[in-house]
Protein backbone atom coordinates (compact mmCIF):
# COMPACT_ATOMS: atom_id res chain seq x y z
CA UNK A 1 0.00 0.00 0.00
CA UNK A 2 1.15 3.20 -1.01
CA UNK A 3 1.16 5.56 2.24
CA UNK A 4 2.62 8.40 0.54
CA UNK A 5 0.55 11.33 -0.14
CA UNK A 6 2.48 13.80 -2.38
CA UNK A 7 0.02 16.93 -1.78
CA UNK A 8 -0.63 16.04 2.06
CA UNK A 9 3.00 15.55 2.35
CA UNK A 10 3.77 19.21 1.38
CA UNK A 11 0.60 20.66 3.23
CA UNK A 12 2.65 19.31 6.46
CA UNK A 13 5.94 20.57 5.00
CA UNK A 14 7.59 17.33 4.15
CA UNK A 15 7.79 16.71 7.69
CA UNK A 16 8.51 12.52 8.63
CA UNK A 17 6.12 10.96 10.12
CA UNK A 18 6.61 10.27 14.03
CA UNK A 19 7.75 7.06 15.32
CA UNK A 20 4.49 5.32 16.25
CA UNK A 21 6.30 4.83 20.40
CA UNK A 22 5.82 8.72 20.52
CA UNK A 23 2.42 8.93 19.98
CA UNK A 24 -0.96 7.24 21.73
CA UNK A 25 -3.26 6.24 19.20
CA UNK A 26 -7.43 6.60 21.08
CA UNK A 27 -10.66 5.68 18.71
CA UNK A 28 -14.09 7.16 19.31
CA UNK A 29 -16.73 4.76 20.72
CA UNK A 30 -20.00 5.51 19.85
CA UNK A 31 -22.20 3.04 22.67
CA UNK A 32 -25.28 3.08 20.46
CA UNK A 33 -25.65 -0.40 19.49
CA UNK A 34 -27.64 -2.46 22.72
CA UNK A 35 -30.60 -1.45 24.29
CA UNK A 36 -31.32 0.68 26.82
CA UNK A 37 -34.39 1.45 29.24
CA UNK A 38 -34.67 5.17 27.80
CA UNK A 39 -34.76 4.14 23.91
CA UNK A 40 -36.76 0.94 25.03
CA UNK A 41 -39.51 3.43 26.88
CA UNK A 42 -39.82 5.21 23.78
CA UNK A 43 -38.95 2.78 20.34
CA UNK A 44 -39.92 -0.77 22.29
CA UNK A 45 -37.78 -3.04 23.89
CA UNK A 46 -34.99 -4.04 22.38
CA UNK A 47 -34.69 -1.33 20.51
CA UNK A 48 -30.95 0.05 19.38
CA UNK A 49 -29.66 1.99 16.59
CA UNK A 50 -29.21 -1.24 14.56
CA UNK A 51 -32.58 -0.53 13.55
CA UNK A 52 -31.43 1.82 11.10
CA UNK A 53 -28.40 0.25 10.02
CA UNK A 54 -30.91 -2.34 8.42
CA UNK A 55 -33.22 -0.40 7.06
CA UNK A 56 -30.60 1.84 5.56
CA UNK A 57 -30.60 2.14 1.93
CA UNK A 58 -28.71 3.45 -0.95
CA UNK A 59 -30.00 7.05 -2.21
CA UNK A 60 -28.51 7.18 -5.08
CA UNK A 61 -26.37 5.25 -7.79
CA UNK A 62 -22.72 4.05 -6.16
CA UNK A 63 -24.02 4.69 -2.48
CA UNK A 64 -22.43 2.58 0.26
CA UNK A 65 -25.50 1.94 2.02
CA UNK A 66 -25.97 -0.13 4.29
CA UNK A 67 -22.87 -0.38 6.16
CA UNK A 68 -23.18 -3.32 7.49
CA UNK A 69 -20.75 -4.96 10.22
CA UNK A 70 -19.40 -8.36 9.15
CA UNK A 71 -20.23 -9.47 12.95
CA UNK A 72 -23.53 -9.03 12.40
CA UNK A 73 -25.85 -7.18 14.52
CA UNK A 74 -23.75 -7.95 17.63
CA UNK A 75 -24.94 -6.69 21.52
CA UNK A 76 -22.08 -4.25 22.40
CA UNK A 77 -23.09 -4.37 26.07
CA UNK A 78 -22.31 -8.34 26.05
CA UNK A 79 -19.01 -8.91 27.84
CA UNK A 80 -17.86 -11.42 25.15
CA UNK A 81 -18.50 -9.63 22.18
CA UNK A 82 -16.70 -6.44 23.81
CA UNK A 83 -14.01 -8.36 24.57
CA UNK A 84 -13.89 -9.49 20.47
CA UNK A 85 -13.46 -5.62 19.93
CA UNK A 86 -11.27 -4.80 22.60
CA UNK A 87 -8.78 -7.57 21.11
CA UNK A 88 -9.32 -6.28 17.36
CA UNK A 89 -8.85 -2.96 18.62
CA UNK A 90 -5.67 -3.52 20.67
CA UNK A 91 -3.82 -5.75 17.55
CA UNK A 92 -4.21 -3.07 15.38
CA UNK A 93 -3.16 0.07 17.04
CA UNK A 94 -5.17 1.39 19.13
CA UNK A 95 -4.33 2.09 23.07
CA UNK A 96 -7.27 3.95 24.22
CA UNK A 97 -11.25 4.37 23.92
CA UNK A 98 -12.76 7.96 23.80
CA UNK A 99 -16.01 6.75 24.93
CA UNK A 100 -18.95 9.21 24.31
CA UNK A 101 -20.92 9.12 27.91
CA UNK A 102 -24.54 10.59 28.42
CA UNK A 103 -25.65 12.21 31.68
CA UNK A 104 -28.88 14.41 31.78
CA UNK A 105 -28.77 15.74 35.42
CA UNK A 106 -28.75 12.53 36.68
CA UNK A 107 -30.18 10.42 34.10
CA UNK A 108 -27.60 8.39 32.28
CA UNK A 109 -28.46 6.45 29.01
CA UNK A 110 -26.18 4.29 26.84
CA UNK A 111 -23.83 3.24 29.27
CA UNK A 112 -24.62 -0.22 29.22
CA UNK A 113 -21.94 -0.71 26.86
CA UNK A 114 -19.15 0.45 29.18
CA UNK A 115 -20.45 -0.79 32.51
CA UNK A 116 -22.13 -4.12 31.70
CA UNK A 117 -19.75 -4.70 28.18
CA UNK A 118 -16.11 -3.16 28.60
CA UNK A 119 -15.25 -3.22 31.99
CA UNK A 120 -16.81 -6.80 32.65
CA UNK A 121 -14.66 -8.20 29.52
CA UNK A 122 -12.16 -10.32 30.88
CA UNK A 123 -8.91 -8.50 28.83
CA UNK A 124 -10.05 -5.15 29.53
CA UNK A 125 -7.01 -4.39 30.84
CA UNK A 126 -5.39 -4.20 26.82
CA UNK A 127 -7.29 -0.94 25.93
CA UNK A 128 -7.44 2.28 28.39
CA UNK A 129 -10.53 3.77 28.33
CA UNK A 130 -11.82 7.75 28.97
CA UNK A 131 -14.99 9.17 29.17
CA UNK A 132 -16.10 12.50 27.01
CA UNK A 133 -18.96 13.81 28.14
CA UNK A 134 -21.34 14.56 25.11
CA UNK A 135 -23.07 17.50 26.58
CA UNK A 136 -25.43 18.18 23.98
CA UNK A 137 -29.41 17.69 23.62
CA UNK A 138 -30.51 14.43 22.79
CA UNK A 139 -33.42 14.57 19.85
CA UNK A 140 -35.14 11.74 17.63
CA UNK A 141 -32.97 11.47 14.70
CA UNK A 142 -34.15 7.43 14.63
CA UNK A 143 -35.09 8.40 11.87
CA UNK A 144 -35.71 11.88 11.46
CA UNK A 145 -38.87 13.12 10.51
CA UNK A 146 -39.76 13.89 6.56
CA UNK A 147 -40.95 17.51 7.93
CA UNK A 148 -39.96 19.74 10.55
CA UNK A 149 -36.71 19.99 12.77
CA UNK A 150 -35.74 17.00 15.43
CA UNK A 151 -38.58 15.94 17.97
CA UNK A 152 -36.65 16.94 21.55
CA UNK A 153 -36.36 14.09 23.61
CA UNK A 154 -33.63 14.78 26.35
CA UNK A 155 -32.20 18.18 27.50
CA UNK A 156 -28.53 19.20 28.23
CA UNK A 157 -28.30 21.31 31.53
CA UNK A 158 -25.29 22.62 33.24
CA UNK A 159 -25.21 23.58 37.11
CA UNK A 160 -21.95 24.05 39.26
CA UNK A 161 -24.42 21.22 41.66
CA UNK A 162 -24.39 19.17 38.78
CA UNK A 163 -20.91 19.46 38.09
CA UNK A 164 -20.17 18.20 41.23
CA UNK A 165 -22.35 15.57 40.67
CA UNK A 166 -20.30 14.64 37.54
CA UNK A 167 -17.05 14.09 39.38
CA UNK A 168 -18.47 12.80 42.23
CA UNK A 169 -20.42 9.61 40.16
CA UNK A 170 -17.02 9.27 37.76
CA UNK A 171 -14.67 8.85 40.51
CA UNK A 172 -16.51 6.48 42.40
CA UNK A 173 -17.67 4.64 39.60
CA UNK A 174 -14.82 5.09 36.85
CA UNK A 175 -11.74 6.87 37.55
CA UNK A 176 -10.45 4.63 40.01
CA UNK A 177 -10.89 1.76 37.24
CA UNK A 178 -7.30 -0.05 36.96
CA UNK A 179 -7.69 0.96 32.91
CA UNK A 180 -9.04 4.45 33.22
CA UNK A 181 -6.96 6.74 30.90
CA UNK A 182 -4.86 9.19 33.18
CA UNK A 183 -2.55 11.70 31.98
CA UNK A 184 0.52 13.27 33.99
CA UNK A 185 -1.23 11.15 36.95
CA UNK A 186 -4.54 12.46 36.47
CA UNK A 187 -7.77 11.08 34.95
CA UNK A 188 -8.84 12.61 31.56
CA UNK A 189 -12.01 13.87 31.01
CA UNK A 190 -13.67 15.48 28.17
CA UNK A 191 -16.26 17.68 27.02
CA UNK A 192 -18.29 18.08 23.66
CA UNK A 193 -19.60 21.38 23.95
CA UNK A 194 -18.02 24.28 25.13
CA UNK A 195 -21.03 26.60 23.90
CA UNK A 196 -23.74 24.65 26.58
CA UNK A 197 -21.31 25.37 29.47
CA UNK A 198 -20.90 28.98 28.08
CA UNK A 199 -24.39 28.88 28.23
CA UNK A 200 -25.56 27.22 30.83
CA UNK A 201 -23.38 28.66 33.57
CA UNK A 202 -23.59 32.30 32.42
CA UNK A 203 -20.23 33.07 30.03
CA UNK A 204 -16.31 32.76 30.88
CA UNK A 205 -16.25 34.43 34.27
CA UNK A 206 -18.22 31.64 35.54
CA UNK A 207 -16.76 28.99 33.87
CA UNK A 208 -13.22 29.28 34.58
CA UNK A 209 -14.84 28.91 37.76
CA UNK A 210 -15.98 25.95 37.32
CA UNK A 211 -13.74 24.30 35.87
CA UNK A 212 -11.45 25.19 39.15
CA UNK A 213 -14.56 23.77 40.90
CA UNK A 214 -14.30 20.42 39.25
CA UNK A 215 -10.67 19.80 39.75
CA UNK A 216 -11.00 20.85 43.76
CA UNK A 217 -13.59 18.74 43.39
CA UNK A 218 -11.93 15.80 42.50
CA UNK A 219 -9.18 16.17 44.95
CA UNK A 220 -11.64 16.23 47.50
CA UNK A 221 -12.20 12.95 46.04
CA UNK A 222 -9.09 12.22 46.35
CA UNK A 223 -7.22 12.75 43.04
CA UNK A 224 -4.30 14.44 41.60
CA UNK A 225 -6.69 16.77 39.33
CA UNK A 226 -8.22 16.39 36.01
CA UNK A 227 -6.75 15.72 32.68
CA UNK A 228 -9.67 18.18 31.17
CA UNK A 229 -10.00 18.26 27.19
CA UNK A 230 -12.36 19.77 24.57
CA UNK A 231 -13.55 18.75 21.72
CA UNK A 232 -14.16 21.58 19.27
CA UNK A 233 -13.15 22.21 15.53
CA UNK A 234 -12.97 26.17 16.21
CA UNK A 235 -9.35 27.57 16.59
CA UNK A 236 -11.18 30.34 18.31
CA UNK A 237 -13.08 28.08 20.56
CA UNK A 238 -9.66 26.69 21.43
CA UNK A 239 -8.43 29.89 22.63
CA UNK A 240 -11.11 30.73 24.63
CA UNK A 241 -10.26 26.59 26.51
CA UNK A 242 -6.94 28.05 26.82
CA UNK A 243 -7.99 30.44 29.01
CA UNK A 244 -10.78 29.10 30.80
CA UNK A 245 -8.09 25.84 31.86
CA UNK A 246 -8.63 23.42 30.27
CA UNK A 247 -5.47 21.10 29.50
CA UNK A 248 -5.79 20.54 25.64
CA UNK A 249 -8.18 20.16 22.29
CA UNK A 250 -9.26 18.21 20.19
CA UNK A 251 -11.90 17.42 17.40
CA UNK A 252 -14.65 14.97 16.85
CA UNK A 253 -14.74 14.59 13.41
CA UNK A 254 -14.28 16.93 10.37
CA UNK A 255 -17.32 16.08 8.18
CA UNK A 256 -16.98 18.66 5.71
CA UNK A 257 -13.97 19.72 2.68
CA UNK A 258 -12.89 23.72 2.75
CA UNK A 259 -14.09 22.79 -1.02
CA UNK A 260 -17.13 21.65 -0.83
CA UNK A 261 -20.76 24.01 -2.03
CA UNK A 262 -23.00 24.84 0.52
CA UNK A 263 -26.38 22.82 -1.17
CA UNK A 264 -24.17 20.04 -2.58
CA UNK A 265 -25.31 16.86 -1.24
CA UNK A 266 -21.85 15.15 -2.16
CA UNK A 267 -18.36 15.94 -0.94
CA UNK A 268 -15.35 13.96 -1.51
CA UNK A 269 -12.38 12.58 0.56
CA UNK A 270 -9.47 13.79 -1.63
CA UNK A 271 -11.04 16.99 -0.41
CA UNK A 272 -11.44 15.88 3.02
CA UNK A 273 -7.93 15.22 3.46
CA UNK A 274 -6.45 18.24 2.42
CA UNK A 275 -9.03 19.77 5.02
CA UNK A 276 -7.80 17.86 8.19
CA UNK A 277 -3.80 18.60 6.90
CA UNK A 278 -4.87 22.34 7.38
CA UNK A 279 -6.81 22.40 10.00
CA UNK A 280 -4.68 20.38 12.15
CA UNK A 281 -1.91 23.25 12.35
CA UNK A 282 -4.43 26.03 12.84
CA UNK A 283 -5.91 24.40 15.71
CA UNK A 284 -2.73 23.90 17.14
CA UNK A 285 -2.34 27.56 16.72
CA UNK A 286 -4.46 28.65 19.13
CA UNK A 287 -2.17 27.55 21.78
CA UNK A 288 -3.96 24.74 23.59
CA UNK A 289 -1.96 20.83 23.10
CA UNK A 290 -3.84 19.84 19.87
CA UNK A 291 -4.96 16.23 19.46
CA UNK A 292 -5.37 16.06 15.38
CA UNK A 293 -8.51 13.57 14.65
CA UNK A 294 -8.29 11.46 11.51
CA UNK A 295 -11.67 11.01 10.08
CA UNK A 296 -12.58 7.65 8.23
CA UNK A 297 -16.17 8.79 6.47
CA UNK A 298 -19.30 10.65 7.15
CA UNK A 299 -22.25 9.14 5.86
CA UNK A 300 -25.79 10.26 8.56
CA UNK A 301 -28.25 8.90 5.52
CA UNK A 302 -28.83 5.91 8.08
CA UNK A 303 -30.55 8.42 10.37
CA UNK A 304 -32.77 9.63 8.01
CA UNK A 305 -36.51 9.15 7.14
CA UNK A 306 -36.09 5.84 4.33
CA UNK A 307 -38.53 8.17 1.88
CA UNK A 308 -36.49 11.41 2.49
CA UNK A 309 -35.74 12.83 -1.24
CA UNK A 310 -32.56 12.82 -2.57
CA UNK A 311 -30.80 15.08 -3.18
CA UNK A 312 -31.68 16.33 0.51
CA UNK A 313 -33.94 19.36 0.53
CA UNK A 314 -32.56 20.18 3.99
CA UNK A 315 -29.21 20.73 4.42
CA UNK A 316 -27.86 20.52 7.99
CA UNK A 317 -27.65 17.76 10.46
CA UNK A 318 -28.60 14.71 10.27
CA UNK A 319 -29.80 15.65 5.96
CA UNK A 320 -26.54 17.41 5.22
CA UNK A 321 -24.10 15.69 2.41
CA UNK A 322 -22.36 12.48 2.32
CA UNK A 323 -18.26 12.02 1.90
CA UNK A 324 -17.82 9.82 -1.27
CA UNK A 325 -14.40 7.63 -2.16
CA UNK A 326 -13.32 7.19 1.37
CA UNK A 327 -11.34 4.24 0.21
CA UNK A 328 -9.21 2.18 2.85
CA UNK A 329 -6.27 3.15 1.24
CA UNK A 330 -6.77 7.37 1.24
CA UNK A 331 -7.41 6.59 4.94
CA UNK A 332 -4.54 4.97 5.73
CA UNK A 333 -2.56 7.88 3.81
CA UNK A 334 -4.58 10.46 6.09
CA UNK A 335 -3.36 8.16 8.90
CA UNK A 336 0.07 9.11 7.42
CA UNK A 337 -0.25 12.51 7.10
CA UNK A 338 -1.33 12.88 10.94
CA UNK A 339 1.89 10.97 12.11
CA UNK A 340 3.92 14.26 9.79
CA UNK A 341 1.74 16.63 11.45
CA UNK A 342 2.48 15.01 15.24
CA UNK A 343 6.32 15.08 14.55
CA UNK A 344 5.76 18.75 14.29
CA UNK A 345 4.18 19.22 18.44
CA UNK A 346 7.67 18.25 20.00
CA UNK A 347 6.64 20.34 22.55
CA UNK A 348 4.03 18.32 24.26
CA UNK A 349 4.72 15.83 26.91
CA UNK A 350 1.56 13.91 25.50
CA UNK A 351 0.84 13.46 21.64
CA UNK A 352 -2.24 11.70 20.96
CA UNK A 353 -3.86 11.02 17.22
CA UNK A 354 -7.75 10.67 18.01
CA UNK A 355 -10.01 8.40 15.09
CA UNK A 356 -13.11 8.87 14.08
CA UNK A 357 -14.32 6.40 14.65
CA UNK A 358 -14.31 2.91 16.20
CA UNK A 359 -18.06 2.06 15.43
CA UNK A 360 -20.16 4.97 14.39
CA UNK A 361 -22.15 2.69 11.86
CA UNK A 362 -25.16 5.57 11.18
CA UNK A 363 -22.46 8.15 10.46
CA UNK A 364 -20.79 6.28 7.90
CA UNK A 365 -17.16 5.91 10.24
CA UNK A 366 -16.20 2.78 11.63
CA UNK A 367 -13.01 0.82 11.26
CA UNK A 368 -14.73 -2.48 12.84
CA UNK A 369 -14.66 -4.84 9.85
CA UNK A 370 -17.86 -4.85 7.35
CA UNK A 371 -19.31 -7.35 4.62
CA UNK A 372 -18.23 -5.10 1.78
CA UNK A 373 -15.07 -4.28 2.97
CA UNK A 374 -14.19 -7.32 5.49
CA UNK A 375 -11.13 -6.46 7.54
CA UNK A 376 -9.76 -3.87 4.60
CA UNK A 377 -9.77 -0.10 6.76
CA UNK A 378 -8.45 -1.67 9.88
CA UNK A 379 -5.57 -3.25 8.64
CA UNK A 380 -5.11 0.03 6.43
CA UNK A 381 -5.02 1.43 9.57
CA UNK A 382 -2.71 -0.43 11.43
CA UNK A 383 -0.05 -0.45 8.83
CA UNK A 384 -0.11 3.37 8.15
CA UNK A 385 0.61 3.52 11.83
CA UNK A 386 3.51 2.28 11.76
CA UNK A 387 5.03 2.39 7.76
Amino acid sequence: MNFQHAELSALLNNLPPAARKDFLVAAIYFPGFHSTPYHESVFGFGWSEWQLVKSARPRFAGHRQPIEPLWGHYDEADPAWAAKEIDLAADHGIDAFIVDWYWYAGLKILHEQLENGFMKAPNRNRLKFGLMWANHNWANCFPAPLVGPLPPMLPIRHSLEDLDRVIDHCTERYFHEPNYWHIEGKPWFSFFLLSMLLQHLGGEVVVGKAIERMRNRAAKNGLPGLYLGIFTGSSHDAATAKSLGFDHSTTYNFTESQEHRTGVAMDHYEALMRTHAKRWPQMAGAGLPHWPVVTQGWDVSARNHPQEPWPPVRGEWPWGHVIQDNTPERFAQMVYGCRRFLSSQTSQTTRVMVVNAFNEWTEGSALLPTKDQGHQVIEAFKAALTA
